[in-house]
Order: structure tokens, then C-alpha cells, then sequence
């Protein structure tokens, strides 16, 4: 044992130890928030993967903006984390954009009333036609001051992607409004399960296109289905 390792007694050595030891768990830390980021959310964001998302959300990358205001909502900086996300509404161009904080915040939070987040819709819809589920969502949403069943009917012959879970919610709100669906509203949504049925088969929509949060599954087509055959005289 060195000589210099005995002259500086036993506490300066377990001082020393313990420095070694936290050194090497905070090189550990870091290099592992590095190498997991794939697998990190906003709920688990770290070290340099945290780095990351908050330096593209400062350069204006919409995605990380929503993520990055997600992570501060989950660490209760509330008013950062709706600036951010307020931002990040704004700044949306696409379908992918629209968030569905944009519908759980609708007339819930200042900057989000129904007027705004409808405008904004409407606005990324006309490039971006996968952001038509997004409009339909938001028309149905009874929590929020934009829900109108005539638009959300407007909206369904439009749909890009498969959404039976979004149409069995229209038809449970025209029901529960006592509200007759159009024979053309229906025959859209035969069409969206022939959309589906493609999916079921393996054929997947492009990876730019909006998707409800659930895959697609066979009991989804045929609850969707008995719910049309109900509606017919």
C-alpha cells in the first residue's frame, strides 16, 4: 500500500473512497441517460436526453416542445410547462402537431379556449388532411365549447386514417343529443371500415398520418358495426 495512502488517515481515505464511488455513479447517471433516451418519455426524462429535448424545443422543434412542457408539468412548473405548451400549439403545421392536450385543455387553461384550438385545427387541416380526426375529436368533446355533432359529421367523409373509436364516440353523442345521422354520415363511416379492414389485413397508414391512440382491433369494427345497423329503419 502506498506510503502517501497511509499518511492521510482513515477519514481523509473514506472521504476519498466516498468521492471516487459518487464520481463514478454520476459518470454511470449521465452516460446511461445517453444511451436510454430511445426509451425515455416525459416522465422519466434525464440528464442528457433532458438536455436534448429542452435545446430543440428552444430552436423551435414543435415535437419537443410539447414533450418538454409535458416533463414540466410532471415536475409541477405549471407556468413554464403551458408557456411551452401554448408555443408549441401555435407553432403547429401538421397533423402530428395537433396534441391531444389540445382537446384535455380546451376551456380548461387561458390559451387554450375552444375559438383558438378550433382555429388552429382548421388551419393545419387545410395541408395537413390527417388533422381531420384531430377536428372530429375536438367537435365531439362535450367538455370543450367547440362540440358541434353537424361539424363532426363534416368531418368523417374526410378521414384519412381507420377511427373506430372516435366514431363510436360520435354515435354515442348523436344518441345521447337525440340526434338523427345522416344517411351520407353513415355511408362515410362504412367507408372508414373499409379503411380499417385494410389496416386489420397489415396494410398500416404512413407514418406522417395521425392515428388514435389504440391499434385497431376486430371486436372495434364489429361493436362500430352493430352500433350502424341500429341506426337503420
Amino acid at each position: 500500500m502506498p506510503r502517501w495512502w497511509k499518511r492521510i488517515g482513515c477519514g481523509f481515505q473514506l472521504l476519498l473512497i466516498l468521492s471516487l464511488l459518487l464520481g463514478a455513479y454520476t459518470a454511470w447517471w449521465w452516460i446511461d441517460s445517453a444511451r436510454t433516451c430511445e426509451t425515455q418519455n416525459e416522465y422519466n426524462l434525464r440528464g442528457i436526453c433532458l438536455m436534448r429535448i429542452q435545446e430543440r424545443a428552444e430552436q423551435g422543434d414543435n415535437a419537443a416542445q410539447w414533450t418538454y412542457g409535458s416533463y414540466l408539468e410532471t415536475e409541477r412548473r405549471e407556468t413554464e410547462a403551458r408557456a411551452w405548451q401554448l408555443q408549441a400549439m401555435h407553432g403547429a403545421q401538421v397533423g402530428l402537431a395537433l396534441r391531444g392536450e389540445m382537446l384535455s385543455f380546451c376551456d380548461r387553461m387561458p390559451g387554450f379556449e375552444a375559438r383558438t384550438v378550433e382555429g388552429i385545427m382548421l388551419r393545419v387541416a387545410r395541408n395537413s388532411p390527417d388533422a381531420h380526426l384531430r377536428l372530429l375529436q375536438l367537435y365531439i368533446y362535450p367538455q370543450c365549447g367547440a362540440f358541434d355533432l353537424d361539424k363532426a359529421s363534416a368531418q368523417i367523409p374526410l378521414l384519412t386514417q381507420c377511427a373506430p373509436l372516435t366514431l363510436r364516440d360520435y354515435l354515442e353523442s348523436a344518441e345521447s343529443a337525440h340526434r338523427r345521422v345522416p344517411p351520407a354520415t353513415r355511408e362515410a363511416i362504412r367507408a372508414n371500415v373499409k379503411i380499417c379492414e385494410k389496416e386489420l389485413a397489415g396494410q398500416t397508414p404512413p407514418d406522417t398520418t395521425v392515428q388514435e391512440i389504440i391499434p385497431v382491433r376486430r371486436d372495434h369494427l364489429d361493436d362500430l358495426a352493430r352500433r350502424l345497423a341500429a341506426l337503420e329503419p
